[in-house]
Order: C-alpha cells, then structure tokens, then sequence
C-alpha cells in the first residue's frame, strides 16, 4: 500500500471520527455548552410555576439569578430582601422588571401560584397548560416544589420545564427515574441520598429507639415528611416511627399550626427524638413556640430543611449553602437546555454535602452536652434561639 494511500485512509477515518462525535453532540443536543445565546435573535421567555409560598423556594430562585449572573445570561443584579421571605411573586415581579439581559426575560404574567389551595391548582394548572401548550409563548418554566412538578410532568405540553426543591420527584411520581425524568421536556432535579444521610447522622448522634414525624395522611404529606427515607432508615437501624397525623392543605396557616401544637403534645412524652419535615404548621416562623413540648421532655429535633430551623430552636439541621451550588447546577441546565439540550436525556441527579448546625440554647435547655467532634464538625453554632 502506498504512503499516499495509508495517509487518505487515516484521514477518512479521522474524518468518520469527527463527524461521529458531531453527530452524537448534535443528537445529544448541544452538548456542555453553557454560554449565552439568543434564540433566533430574540430573548428567552421564563416562566415559573409553584404550589404555593414556601421559603426555600424563593431562595432556590435566588440561586438560579446568581447562577444565571454567573454564567452571563443576566448582568449582575442585587435583588432587596422582601417584607415576606416566602413571597415568590414579590420576587418574580422584581425580576421582571429589573434584571437586565440581552438573552432571556423574566415573564411577568408567566407566573402561577395555587397558594396551596386545591381548587386554586386547578385553576393554575389548566391556566398554565393552555398557555403552554396552545399559546406557545414562553420557552422555559421553572417549577418548584412537588405540586409544580405534578402538575408540569405531562404530555399535555412540550415547553422544557426545570424542576426544583420537590422533595422526592420519584416518590412523587414526578419523574420515572433519578436518572432521567421518561419525558423528553422535563428536568427535576434529584438527590436521592439527601435525607437518608441526615436520618442516618441523627441517629449516629443519638441512638434514639422512638423517632417521631407530623404529617398530613396523604401522598403529598408522607412525601413531605420524608417517611419513605425515614423506614428505609429506621429499618436497617431498629427505631420505631411515631406518627401523627396533622391536616396541611386547605387549611389557613394559624389552623395548620394549631394542628402541630396539638401533634407535638400528643408525641413529645412517647418520643426520644423528633424529625421536622415540610408541614406548614413546622413553618420556622412557628418556631420556638411550637418545640415547647421538646424541650420540656428533653427531645433532640433535627430540622430537615436547612439552618433556619435550628436558628430558630431546633436542637439541629444541615447548613444550606447549597442554594447558590443548586441554583448554578439549574443554571447551566437551562443554558445547555437553550443551547438545544433534550431535558429528559440530562443527569438529574445533583447531591450537596451535609454540614451540621447545632444550636447550643437549645443543647442546655434539653440537657444535651455536644461532644467536642459535633462542635468542631460544625459549620454553624447558634449561641441562642431566635425569638
């Protein structure tokens, strides 16, 4: 064989090569890429879509913004703190109206909230898909929490939507996997070792034989409340669960926390530790008044959803620095989403380190000595409650 012809062999096949990985990128659908574009000249329409008020909703949202920022979608923005933590619309209609990009928008009317109302999720749900699915006028939507993701994960649209903060997107039904979500418009982000590993740490802690939970006896309230996670747990280590049931959606948030008030008297004298899950009774804002019954009968409470609780009197939690680290992973998803990426063939899976927080007022009033491993492990230490 002559050299010529070894040379145009190697070059074909170069050639094949290239053009294979070209192929795969481009059936992959863009590939990594996470710079921003515009789409065919004209900006990015977002939307978003929640169930109803919920801290780490807002602050998830915030993250997205940094990461967006970050990433150069949007221009640095410095976005107010709000007379209501929780209020996403108050935080949308900022967005809307003030974040400066040459590539996305924040649409102001493409935003529903059912304020965790059942008949008001109707309503936001079919307002949601008909615009949709028939108007076809926003490009992305970014759902948070479980009922956003219910009621987004269909075939009823095509919009690529992104899903946040659900508590367990499989459980939930969400999504048919923690790998990929079985539609090709969606993306919800999943970490399935999240509450397991808090559980497991708790448990480290404290051997306790009696754990209780408060939730409402449904399928959102078990999901909320992390129970199928807590058995997994409590199974391989021998504790019993020690349920009671609350009543959440539908009701005003003064009657769900009288519902709590009523659980944790009713769990504190058969408990030896206490899991705080996403009751809305369990509200930081409740806190410390509704842990009384804990500290009287010396009960250890872990707050599964990051620092604000154990500021605000539970005994510990995990430090939530993951809003930013969560919010650039969303971030880069919708980019690399812009850039033509399926959604439904993204990884979901997106785990963030535990780091405790204890709060030592809450220590001494239950009697609990931290050993010097907890403190010194400890990425936060309150020196007293919040009031």
């Amino acid at each position: 064989m002559s050299r010529k012809v070894t040379v145009t062999i190697i070059l074909l096949c170069v050639a094949l090569f290239l053009g294979g990985v070209l192929l795969y990128t481009i059936m992959k659908g863009g590939g990594d890429r996470t710079d921003p574009i515009r789409n065919h000249g004209e900006k990015w329409r977002i939307g978003y879509y929640e169930g109803g008020p919920y801290t780490n909703y807002t602050l998830t949202l915030r993250g997205v913004i940094t990461g967006l920022a970050k990433i150069g979608w949007i221009e640095d923005i410095v976005i107010p703190e709000f007379s209501d933590s929780e209020d996403s619309k108050m935080l949308w209609d900022y967005l809307s109206k003030n974040a400066k990009s040459e590539y996305i928008q924040f649409v102001s009317d493409a935003y529903w909230s059912a304020d965790w109302n059942k008949e008001m999720r109707k309503q936001e749900k079919e307002s949601a898909l008909k615009r949709l699915s028939l108007e076809k006028n926003v490009d992305m939507v970014i759902a948070m929490g479980t009922w956003a993701g219910q009621d987004l994960a269909n075939t009823m649209h095509s919009v690529p939507t992104i899903i946040l903060s659900a508590s367990d997107p499989v459980g939930a039904g969400i999504v048919k996997s923690n790998e990929k979500s079985g539609f090709d418009h969606i993306v919800a982000r999943c970490a399935p070792k999240r509450y397991i590993s808090q559980m497991q740490l708790f448990h480290d802690i404290f051997g306790f034989k009696r754990i209780g939970v408060v939730f409402e006896d449904s399928k959102e309230g078990r999901i909320y409340a992390n129970i199928e996670d807590l058995k997994k747990v409590a199974e391989r280590r021998g504790f019993e669960i020690i349920e009671c049931h609350a009543k959440d959606i539908g009701l005003t948030e003064e009657e769900c926390r009288q519902e709590i008030v009523r659980c944790y008297k009713e769990l504190a004298p058969r408990i030896d530790a206490l899991w705080i899950g996403l009751h809305r009774g369990e509200s930081v804002k409740f806190m410390p008044e509704i842990l009384r019954p804990m500290f009287e009968h010396k009960v250890p409470t872990w707050y599964s959803e990051g620092s604000k609780g154990a500021r605000r009197g539970a005994l510990l939690s995990i430090y939530m620095k993951n809003y930013i680290p969560v919010g650039e992973w969303a971030a880069a998803m919708m980019a690399r989403i812009f850039h033509g990426a399926r959604p439904g063939e993204l990884d979901q899976i997106y785990e963030t380190p535990n780091e405790i927080v204890i709060n030592l007022e809450t220590a001494k009033i239950i009697g609990f000595e931290p050993p010097p491993g907890i403190i010194s492990a400890a990425d936060e230490i309150y020196e007293k409650i919040e009031q």
